[in-house]
């Protein structure tokens, strides 16, 4: 299986190799076509730029298998608008109404776990990294692991919380923020 898989891997390299090599060819045989691919790909790459810097806002998608796990897409390089996001996507997550769904490997039942979306590689065994999480099960062992504590470097914050002391209707807890898989930051939050 897999040599077959690398096979068809070679052939199609092979023949984009080609493809390329003769548009390459093509190109170079005229001034006008040099500068017409240059400005095509000048014009891409500033559509690129543009989408990058204007059209990524920061998502925080809930995984459907496990309700106490955010993965964030586009998570703002600002770690005081990521953390205020962060907080202000924990008083939202008691807000509504709590799905339920399984729980994840080594943690506990009053935890929500925020990760960056990233890791992410594909090989001839499938898509993998933390956004595998958001529609797929954590697979403890077999011929492949998946499992979320392999990305501790996109762990972005984990909030611990139990009900408040003085009023059991709030949740009292602390915020943990991580920078490339260490702690650098905690909090405590009460919801108000």
């Amino acid at each position: 299986m897999a040599i077959l898989f690398f096979l068809i891997l070679l052939v199609l390299l092979a023949i984009c190799s080609y493809v390329i090599f003769k548009a390459l060819k093509w190109i170079l045989k005229r001034n006008i076509r040099i500068v017409y691919t240059l400005i095509g790909i000048g014009f891409l790459l500033l559509l690129g730029v543009v989408n990058h810097m204007f059209f990524k806002n920061m998502q925080f998608i809930q995984s459907e298998v496990y309700p106490n796990l955010y993965i964030v897409k586009y998570p703002d390089k600002d770690h005081k608008v990521l953390q205020q996001a962060i907080k202000n996507q924990v008083l939202n997550h008691f807000k509504t109404k709590v799905k339920k769904g399984k729980q994840l490997a080594y943690s506990n039942k009053n935890d929500i776990h925020f990760y960056e979306y990233g890791g992410t590689t594909f090989g001839f065994l499938g898509e993998a990294g933390t956004g595998y999480f958001i529609d797929h099960e954590e697979d403890l062992g077999g011929f492949v692991t998946e499992e979320l504590g392999m990305y501790s470097n996109y762990k972005l914050a984990q909030f611990y919380f139990n009900p408040c002391n003085q009023d059991s209707t709030l949740i009292c807890g602390e915020i943990k923020y991580f920078k490339e898989g260490e702690i650098f930051k905690s909090e405590i939050l009460q919801d108000k």
